[in-house]
């Protein structure tokens, strides 16, 4: 009828997908046919460049081609060492644009990485600040969390600093796993323990043990702080707590406030969890019947692991066995 629009049918609109397709194909069998021939005769220029660029901004993640790019920025450095921080440029201006096109590109972070030593100059902030867009739009990116590292040992980036960073991302989102490793990553190297029980010194282990709390009451399912607190607790050999410790008040400040939350949430996995093995660090001999008492309850709340809990249980009882046995 006049006046109105004629809707394609799907027949037709498959019809005009394939014929797209197959014009990028195409397009693509082309490009890659001269990038081949060129290198092939070894000439490794400008036009390689330009041809491996448009391709990759397509799909990044052909790593022939950042190879042929790698074997060409090599050769200009060689020839032309004064046009070297130019074509650098270009490059990191390239794999950002291959990281918009796929954050978790490999072959993209891989490239920028290889790159920022070709030249005589980084950027290092700006490299910082490409890191920080990009775990907004994705905070578990581990190529960028990796990059970032990178970045931060060339440039000297002060430990603190980058603590502070971690501490905003997490208080932004508990539940955000990359930030708490980075942290535990970070902590021992600015705060070291002098005694054999803790990873931390004191005072900043209690400020850990406060910033877990926070997290585990804002969302007792999140395994991310469990975690965490399990590794800034339970990293050090068992055994080494003696009674009079500073250590072993931490260890019983934490289980009242596990046991707080545990009236909160009294069928919650994580928080049993965390409450036998406090139990256990603290005096398994003691404590063995409540622990088993609560490897029971795992069981039925999280019938899934009943096999992991039974061996925990008898895990605790033999331990308690062998301590318990006197010495002939």
């Amino acid at each position: 009828m006049h006046g109105r629009l004629k809707v394609r049918t799907t027949a037709e609109q498959q019809e005009i997908k394939a014929k797209e397709r197959a014009k990028k194909l195409a397009v693509y069998k082309a490009a890659m046919d001269r990038i081949f021939c060129k290198r092939k005769s070894g000439e490794l220029d400008d036009e390689i460049l330009k041809i491996t660029g448009q391709v990759l901004t397509e799909n990044p993640d052909i790593s022939t081609l950042w190879n042929i790019r790698k074997e060409t920025i090599l050769k200009i450095k060689d020839t032309m060492p004064d046009l070297v921080d130019n074509y650098v440029s270009k490059e990191l201006l390239l794999t950002e644009q291959c990281i918009r096109v796929n954050p978790k590109s490999y072959n993209s972070w891989f490239h920028r990485n290889w790159v920022l030593d070709k030249g005589s100059k980084v950027d290092f902030q700006a490299e910082l600040a490409l890191c920080d867009k990009c775990l907004e739009l994705d905070e578990r990116n581990f190529h960028c969390w990796d990059y970032r590292r990178i970045i931060v040992q060339m440039s000297k980036t002060p430990l603190e600093s980058e603590l502070q960073f971690s501490t905003e991302k997490i208080t932004t989102n508990f539940s955000n796993y990359s930030s708490w490793h980075y942290r535990s990553e970070l902590l021992p190297r600015i705060y070291p323990s002098s005694n054999s029980e803790t990873l931390l010194d004191d005072q900043r282990l209690a400020e850990e043990c406060n910033l877990i709390q926070n997290a585990i009451f804002t969302d007792p399912n999140d395994q991310s702080a469990w975690f965490y607190q399990r590794w800034l607790l339970f990293s050090k050999k068992e055994g080494s707590t003696t009674e009079n410790s500073s250590f072993l008040s931490v260890l019983n400040n934490e289980l009242e406030s596990c046991q707080q939350l545990r009236d909160l949430e009294p069928n919650n996995k994580w928080v049993i969890l965390q409450v036998c093995e406090l139990l256990r660090r603290i005096n398994s001999v003691e404590n063995e019947k409540e622990i088993l008492q609560l490897v029971s309850q795992l069981t039925k709340v999280d019938p899934l692991r009943r096999g992991y809990y039974a061996y925990f249980g008898s895990k605790i009882a033999e331990e308690n066995q062998r301590k318990t046995i006197p010495e002939s």
